[in-house]
């Protein structure tokens, strides 16, 4: 079982599955950079979080937007990217369930 995720960022349209349940290899990984200290506003921690996302990534269907080579611009469509895929692996980490689902 996966959990499809649909962009909400216009910019980047598409759809992404992550694992659900999560495997430990992905889940450590994500662990690993959820604990980096760093602000997110920081360039390096953005990249460090796209590493932890792609682990947690089982397909990656997002158009203009290569989860191997993150682009570091244009700035706000990519920092929106990046929150609604912390937001939503965070929601699968921590079981919650979507009432609409």
């Amino acid at each position: 079982m996966s959990k499809l995720i649909h962009s909400p960022v216009e910019k980047f349209p598409g759809d992404v599955t992550l694992f659900d349940p999560v495997p430990y290899p992905a889940y450590i990984e994500w662990e690993k950079t959820v604990r980096l200290e760093g602000k997110p506003e920081d360039s390096t921690m953005q990249m460090a979080l796209f590493g932890g996302v792609k682990a947690m990534v089982e397909k990656w269907e997002i158009s203009n937007f290569d989860i191997n080579n993150p682009s570091a611009t244009p700035r706000t469509p990519v920092l929106n990217l990046l929150a609604w895929l912390v937001t939503e692996i965070g929601k699968v980490i921590n079981g919650d369930i979507d009432p609409n689902a």
